[in-house]
């Protein structure tokens, strides 16, 4: 099949599952059947935008005559109702739709992450909208360049996936923001807070704040004028004060029923040199500062957060509203956990640091890149949480859940590789002084070819390696066949070794085990990830043609699951994400 034919296919396929067909998910989808044209990705995208172009001006009855020919009728058959999310509430409000993302660059993204980036990514898109990338940098004792850098790289690769599967583009963000970069910005908001009366230095310690806070007691500072409350503000600023004995606070109503409302902090001291800025500054805005304010300067319509922040939401609105700034819409969305899996940094790092997990990658975790280790598409995620929804709802999902995704996005473009493991080694008799097995590359895609392995067998006799557990208790005289090769008759089995009689007749209603020759196989191990303290590893042999296979590309080995190349080089490493 030619390239043209290749793309046409991918358009015409996604033309009749969405309505319309859309250069990103074709290019994407015949990058992921043929990964060897990544080197021509210019010339793909050409020619895909030309044949989108040609498909989208079909009518209906034509692209199904087209589908027909092509062979993917069964594309619209399969074609689903896409889930329907709730509309923005106020969204007549606004000339344009404005959405965020605001991660702190304080460790690497998680599956829970994904989340915050594909709830306001797809309703900026939904809306034809902007979609914002802040980082919500203002607590510079926990923050790393490293972090920056990760956020950017793992969230630039699943809002493309995100462009790929849902068809919602651009698969990128529209504006990148660091926090940071405004704080001078920030003092002059404090500076108005505080000549308006809306704002007090306050000296006391953090435990006699926090209990008169409790009390709903006011603190002595309160009524301090405002000429003398910016006297203090800059003496913050200047270094005056260290970290810990000052801060600046909300004026609001200290017997409110909402703690959080209750005199709220709004900047402090932290002596801790920032990633990006250094020594530069050393006084900081608290969350609900920072991220009201940046909302509403940067033009945010729709902000979205997981509920847990929910009691924060009049505070900084109280912001806005003394600041007279625009007001934002905050909408909460259900926390994302997974099931014997821990998302928090606090679980995390202590089993990296003792060794029981190789590092923020390691498959057995759910952060971004431990999952993308795992052999986990970021396609199958983005449409996971897609059909999800912005549910309000707390959820703990399974990683069967996610693997039931993941087993659909990658079945149908899968190479298929025969794998053999915990091997015994099969002397076969009485064959021909040359066998050959073709094997399909795939079932149910003759254009992805076949695979010849040949077999010498020098005096009748030949080597092969099967799964012990196939043959460990079949009886002498039991038929079984090598797949794609020959039936043989069992003549004897002992625990590290078996031998049979090669049959010339081909019978396929008898057991069919995966092989790999003894000359020319490769060696493998293969890592199934269990719990985050432990994992099965299983050794064996792949066929010759898995000497090809590269780090990152994903394989099906057949009656074992699905693989990703962890390793290659001789001897290859797999990860094993699921069946």
């Amino acid at each position: 099949m030619s390239l043209r034919e290749e793309v046409l296919r991918a358009a015409v396929q996604n033309a009749l599952r969405y309505g319309e067909a859309k250069p990103g998910p074709v290019v994407g989808k015949v990058m992921a059947a043929h990964p060897e044209l990544r080197s021509r990705a210019r010339e793909v995208w050409s020619l895909a935008e030309e044949v989108v172009r040609e498909v989208n001006s079909m009518g209906e009855e034509e692209l199904l005559r087209l589908a027909e020919e092509l062979g993917v009728v069964e594309a619209r058959r399969e074609r689903r109702e896409e889930r329907r999310w709730p509309p923005l509430p106020e969204a007549d409000r606004f000339e344009v739709i404005v959405t965020r993302v605001a991660p702190e660059p304080n460790g690497y993204p998680h599956f829970g992450h994904v989340k915050g980036l594909i709830v306001p990514f797809v309703y900026a898109r939904m809306y034809g909208g902007r979609f914002l990338l802040r980082f919500e940098d203002t607590n510079p004792r926990v923050e790393r360049l490293e972090y920056y850098e990760a956020i950017r790289e793992e969230f630039a690769e699943v809002l493309e996936a995100a462009e790929r599967e849902l068809g919602l583009s651009p698969g990128r963000w529209d504006e990148e923001i660091v926090e940071s970069d405004h704080l001078e910005e920030f003092y002059e908001k404090a500076r108005q807070l505080i000549l308006q009366g809306d704002a007090y230095v306050c000296t006391c310690p953090a435990r006699v704040v926090r209990a008169k806070r409790a009390r709903g007691e006011p603190c002595e500072h309160r009524d301090q004028s405002p000429e003398e409350n910016l006297e203090l503000w800059e003496q913050m600023l200047s270094g005056e004060f260290s970290e810990g004995e000052a801060h600046l606070r909300l004026r609001t109503d200290m017997r409110h029923p909402n703690l959080t409302m209750r005199d709220p902090g709004i900047f402090r001291i932290i002596e801790h040199p920032h990633p990006i800025h250094g020594d530069r500054y050393r006084v900081y805005p608290t969350y609900d500062f920072a991220v009201s304010v940046m909302d509403s300067l940067t033009g945010v319509t729709h902000a979205f957060r997981s509920k847990e922040f929910e009691p924060h939401v009049e505070v900084q609105k109280t912001i806005l509203r003394r600041l007279g700034l625009r007001d934002v819409v905050m909408i909460q969305f259900g926390r994302l956990t997974v099931e014997g899996l821990p998302l928090s940094k606090r679980y995390i790092r202590p089993l990296i640091e003792s060794g029981v997990l190789e590092g923020w990658d390691d498959p057995r975790i759910p952060t971004l890149r431990g999952l993308k280790r795992r052999g986990i598409t970021y396609e199958a995620l983005v449409r996971f949480l897609f059909d999800m929804g912005p549910s309000k709802v707390d959820a703990a999902v399974s990683m069967d859940a996610l693997a039931a995704y993941n087993r659909k996005y990658l079945d149908p473009i899968t190479p298929r590789y025969m794998f053999v493991p915990n091997p015994i080694s099969l002397e076969v008799y009485g064959a021909p002084p040359r066998l050959v097995a073709e094997l399909p590359v795939h079932p149910n895609r003759r254009e992805m070819g076949v695979r010849r392995i040949e077999i010498d067998a020098p005096q009748g006799v030949f080597k092969v390696y099967v799964p012990y557990s196939d043959v460990r208790s079949a009886q002498p005289g039991e038929r079984i066949r090598l797949r794609g090769l020959a039936n043989v008759r069992i003549r004897s089995v002992m625990p590290d070794a078996a031998t049979a009689v090669y049959e010339p007749e081909k019978d396929l209603s008898v057991k069919i085990v995966q092989w790999a020759p003894a000359d020319g196989s490769v060696p493998c191990v293969a890592i199934v990830p269990e719990t985050p303290y432990s994992y099965r590893v299983v050794g064996g042999y792949g066929e010759p043609a898995m000497s090809e296979l590269r780090e990152g590309e994903i394989v099906h080995l057949v009656r074992f699951g699905f693989a990703r190349v962890d390793s290659a080089g001789g001897s290859l490493r797999l990860i094993v994400p699921h069946s």
